[in-house]
């Protein structure tokens, strides 16, 4: 897990949004292998080993559809908008195979949630078994959901944690959400962008001034 990017993780229970606090029992060039992720709110502890973050026990592995071809890699990339960015892309369950091609094509950060296997732990940080994406808002450039992660008590989560103008791709049959502006889609996919939403502020009608003159 790259240890950088703990100032970005945040707790799932039912609280307040708050940070993490790290314990590397064990790190390496920045990245920390071994140790403890802890919520100061309420003191749930996930545990990181071999570079791979536990949010519960055992996690998940998404089976993937296909290989890390390149053309598949580039498209989702260009997608994407991958750019040299500090905040951080989200490639969710299958979409982890192109980890490595799209973490060589510029300076950026990976979050990989549920990906087929570990291979990408120490180029990316693989993240198993979140309930949702454990990030806080506003703080993702970008990222690609697959069907699990796209359901519905994940996406508005999903939705919170892109900055303004962040994209999100999801499979063509996932509706897109409120927050997201639909930028293309063909037979097997849609990508948008994070854009801003208001809330009404209802009018009231001034109090009349019924003192004597």
């Amino acid at each position: 897990m790259l240890l950088a990017l703990t100032d970005h993780l945040r707790c799932t229970e039912s609280h307040a949004e708050t940070w993490l606090v790290a314990r590397a029992d064990r790190a390496a060039h920045g990245w920390m292998i071994e140790g403890v992720l802890g919520c100061p709110v309420c003191h749930t502890e996930r545990m990181v080993r071999g570079g791979v973050v536990f949010w519960a026990d055992g996690g998940v592995r998404a089976n993937p559809a296909a290989g890390p071809d390149p053309e598949t890699s580039i498209r989702l990339a260009a997608l994407l908008g991958v750019t040299d960015a500090r905040a951080p892309f989200v490639l969710c369950g299958a979409h982890g195979v192109h980890s490595a091609a799209i973490g060589g094509m510029a300076d950026l950060t990976l979050v990989l949630l549920d990906p087929p296997d570990d291979t990408g732990a120490g180029l990316a940080t693989v993240i198993r078994g979140a309930p949702r994406v454990p990030l806080g808002e506003r703080s993702v450039q970008g990222i690609a959901l697959d069907a699990s992660h796209a359901a519905a008590d994940r996406i508005d989560a999903a939705v919170a944690v892109l900055v303004h103008g962040g994209r999100m791709i999801a499979d063509a049959g996932v509706p897109v959400p409120t927050g997201i502006k639909e930028l293309a889609r063909d037979a097997a996919q849609w990508v948008g962008e994070r854009v801003a939403t208001s809330v009404p502020v209802p009018l009231m009608r001034a109090a009349r001034d019924t003192r004597a003159t």
